[in-house]
């Protein structure tokens, strides 16, 4: 309400007086109105209370009252010129929840930034004052914001715990509790044995780095509670680095040139046209080094694998021909192993490259699998009804005999000791007749032949004189002979042979995978 010539006139009056026809009147009406709205406020920001001790109240709304004190603008450094400089400490309540399936953590943290405004600078003798939502919305603050964040939130029950300080000498600390969700882009190539690298990044949003500039403090920029208990993680080391993140939308082959002034221009260009997307911001970043404990997945997953692989060796120590028992044995240890690694891994993310856990899968079945094929190959070796001969009872000479056709005789000699085998047959006798016959006529007497069942066959009916062959024996190696073993002898002598092979392969395995996680 104001007076014009002992008449009042308020604020709505004069707006109806701007709609009529008197615009002299209105004029003056609306220059009064104006410079007594603008009378009272320096009357206000007249009143000082710099020197009051005892109210903070007053002394906040002094201080920032907008006819003094702009919040939309930052402050400027103590020389006048340059980027604000703003320092910023982090401290670690808690860090856990690391889901590899979605590649991200959780922390709670309480970020502490720092900076000097000389329109705060109030005396000396009074006291900090001290301040939450009311006074943040009254002072200029810093925006920086998460880079790598998923989700965040300002904790507090209530209200928000926002804590915002000014000193006398005009530097304000302003700190807040957060919970964040950060993303962490894991290498799960040795899970679990893995080690992860992940980042908390801070940067500015509003100003680049000519106006605003990051940096942490000198003690202790990241400090980590001490009663800090994690479950699948330990948390090894934490450590800072102040970088700068470009955001440049210039080609620096093309747009570059000799003329840096020229340069410099067009970079303030793109700055105020695209915002944000060019130029270069202050970034501040925490590395949280965490490596995952093993026990649960030793307990869990290796030890029971490792017993399925030795239990798939039992059939080694059964009869070849026992297919009911060495097939179920068999299938049931694969089956059983391949539910255990499926269960290990649903929790992790599908990614390109192979794990540790698949190479330990992947071996171990081989393995098993093994077994299995080991137990069809000697039951198919043990139900055949010819004899293998063999020149040497070797590894090589076994399989070489089992896997391919029967050898044939390089001389004659030994064409007619194979005839005769240890159970007495006389058929390949029968296909040497012709000579049998010469020799026969030769001498003028009966051959006879008398082998291990003393059977005799008589090529002419009145006996002569009796001629006897001996059969080599297996462990006869002299003058080249054969040696002859039944298909169950050779079964037999693959089972145990698989008893040792097996277990040393897979110990050999053991040391190649452990020296590769842990190295």
């Amino acid at each position: 309400m104001i007076f014009l010539n002992g008449v009042s006139v308020n604020r709505r009056s004069s707006i109806e007086v701007l709609c009529g026809s008197n615009l002299l009147t209105a004029a003056v009406i609306l220059y009064i109105t104006v410079f007594y709205h603008f009378g009272s406020i320096q009357a206000a920001c007249g009143d000082d209370v710099s020197t009051n001790e005892n109210s903070q109240v007053e002394m906040l709304m002094w201080l920032t009252d907008p006819c003094r004190y702009d919040r939309l603008t930052r402050p400027m450094p103590a020389n006048g010129s340059g980027p604000t400089r703003v320092s910023a400490r982090v401290y670690v309540y808690f860090l856990g929840s690391v889901e590899a399936q979605q590649l991200q953590f959780t922390t709670h943290i309480l970020i502490r930034y720092r900076w000097y405004d000389s329109r705060l600078v109030y005396s000396s003798s009074t006291f900090p004052i001290q301040g939450e939502n009311k006074l943040k919305e009254r002072v200029w603050t810093p925006h920086v914001y998460i880079v790598n964040e998923h989700d965040s939130n300002i904790m507090g029950s209530g209200r928000q715990d926002i804590l915002v300080t000014v000193q006398p000498d005009g530097t304000v600390l302003y700190s807040t509790r957060l919970k964040v969700s950060l993303l962490c882009m894991m290498n799960l190539q040795k899970f679990p044995f893995d080690e992860q690298t992940c980042p908390l990044i801070l940067e500015s949003w509003s100003y680049n780095n000519t106006h605003l500039e990051l940096v942490w403090e000198r003690d202790s920029p990241a400090i980590v509670n001490s009663n800090l208990r994690m479950t699948e993680y330990n948390l090894v080391s934490i450590w800072t680095n102040a970088t700068i993140s470009e955001y440049s939308l210039m080609s620096s082959d093309e747009e570059r040139n000799d003329d840096d002034s020229l340069y410099s221009q067009i970079a303030i260009e793109h700055v105020h046209y695209y915002g944000k997307f060019a130029g270069n911001y202050s970034q501040l970043r925490v590395y949280f080094e965490l490596e995952r404990e093993v026990g649960h997945y030793i307990m869990d997953y290796y030890v029971p694998s490792i017993l399925l692989v030795v239990v798939s060796w039992v059939s080694f120590w059964l009869d070849p021909n026992a297919v009911p028992g060495r097939t179920t044995l068999g299938t049931s240890t694969m089956l059983t192993f391949i539910t255990l690694s499926r269960n290990t891994g649903s929790s992790l993310p599908k990614v390109s490259y192979i794990k540790a856990t698949e190479i330990w899968f992947i071996v171990c079945t081989m393995f098993i699998f093994g077994s299995l094929v080991e137990f069809a190959f000697v039951n198919s070796i043990w139900r055949r009804n010819e004899s293998v001969e063999l020149k040497k009872v070797t590894s090589k000479h076994i399989l070489k005999s089992t896997l391919t056709p029967q050898m044939k005789r390089k001389s004659k000699s030994s064409s007619m000791d194979s005839g005769i085998d240890k159970f007495g047959s006389s058929k390949t006798i029968e296909s040497d007749s012709k000579e049998n016959n010469r020799y026969c006529r030769r001498h003028r007497s009966l051959l006879s032949v008398e082998v291990s069942n003393n059977s005799i066959i008589s090529a002419d009916p009145e006996p002569i004189q009796n001629i006897s062959i001996s059969v080599p024996s297996l462990t006869d190696s002299k003058n080249g002979g054969f040696f002859t073993m039944t298909p169950q002898e050779i079964a037999q002598w693959i089972d145990r042979r698989s008893r040792i092979a097996f277990p040393v392969a897979f110990l050999f395995f053991n040391c190649i995978y452990w020296l590769y996680v842990y190295v």
